[in-house]
């Protein structure tokens, strides 16, 4: 009896040891400038993509999620491709899982396209990271466009278009109907445009100003855009960096756990081969970062 009082203790006391790591410490003050070395991210610049420890930030409270090329696990996709994978986790900076993208319509694996296909690289969202102070909500977007990316679904509040209250008006190449940074109102499906073919099931992708009123923006988000300097097979990468007056989305806080944080946002691009985050709710305990690596295989892709 006393051996099994002292393994339900002891049990009891490495569970919550566990469950501690996933939460927080306090958020970070990021600057919209284009510096992500503010994010902890520097790494992104100098080293080596296919190392998960690359792609985590060394500051607390920011939560993100990583799908770098095609998820390795999706070997079952008629367009799986072993040179075309990369790192795929989620979390913080404390403790990460393994993040695995749904397959999209005709079996075929994110990003559709491959290294230098049509809908390949040149549209691949590589990451996502969030985080917040008193006043702002802060994301990062890494990816390999910057001229066709969707705009920044959020969802705040219940209700909204496929989900989603809020909206902010990223412009595109000849596409620049409404406020740069505008966030408004999406309460319908209808405020929303779905991807074009071949996978509008990734909806949504943009606001629809046919529905919304470009003039009836609630604030301005900032936004900066910069090149990384980083290729990407053969593809150069930007950070898109936003900061988001909370004033204007309900005073709101992001959740504590990074799976329900990161479900607060979407983001896809006109033809809908990628998008994010898609992470289930179901995983809530967070593994440390030693474990995963020793654990989760990752294959890596070819030398930049």
């Amino acid at each position: 009896m006393e051996k099994n009082v002292k393994f339900l203790k002891y049990g009891m006391m490495a569970l919550m040891a566990l469950v501690t790591l996933v939460i927080p410490a306090m958020a970070i003050d990021v600057t919209v400038d284009g510096d992500i070395s503010d994010w902890g991210l520097s790494n992104l610049i100098t080293d080596d993509w296919s190392i998960p420890s690359t792609w985590i930030p060394s500051q607390d409270g920011i939560s993100f999620f990583v799908e770098d090329n095609q998820d390795p696990s999706n070997t079952l996709a008629t367009n799986y491709n072993a040179s075309y994978t990369g790192v795929h986790i989620y979390g913080n900076r404390t403790s990460q899982s393994p993040y695995h993208e749904p397959l999209l319509s005709g079996n075929r694996a994110e990003p559709y396209g491959g290294t230098g296909g049509k809908f390949g690289e040149k549209f691949d969202i590589e990451a996502m990271y969030v985080t917040e102070n008193d006043t702002y909500i802060f994301v990062l977007i890494i990816t390999s466009t910057d001229t066709a990316m969707g705009d920044l679904a959020l969802d705040f509040g219940s209700g909204g278009g496929y989900g989603y209250e809020y909206g902010v008006n990223f412009y595109r190449s000849g596409d620049t109907e409404g406020v740069l940074g505008g966030v408004y109102m999406t309460p319908t499906d209808n405020d929303w445009l779905p991807p074009t073919t071949p996978f509008p099931e990734n909806a949504p992708y943009k606001i629809n100003f046919s529905s919304v009123d470009p003039a009836s923006y609630l604030c301005v988000a900032q936004i900066t855009e910069t090149n990384l300097g980083v290729n990407d097979f053969g593809r150069t990468n930007y950070a898109f960096e936003v900061a988001i007056p909370k004033s204007c989305v309900g005073n709101v806080d992001l959740p504590e756990k990074p799976s329900t944080a990161l479900k607060k946002f979407w983001i896809t691009e006109y033809c809908g081969n990628d998008s994010g985050p898609s992470i289930p709710e179901f995983i809530s305990i967070l593994v440390p970062i030693g474990i995963l690596v020793g654990s989760v295989y990752y294959f890596t892709r070819k030398e930049r």
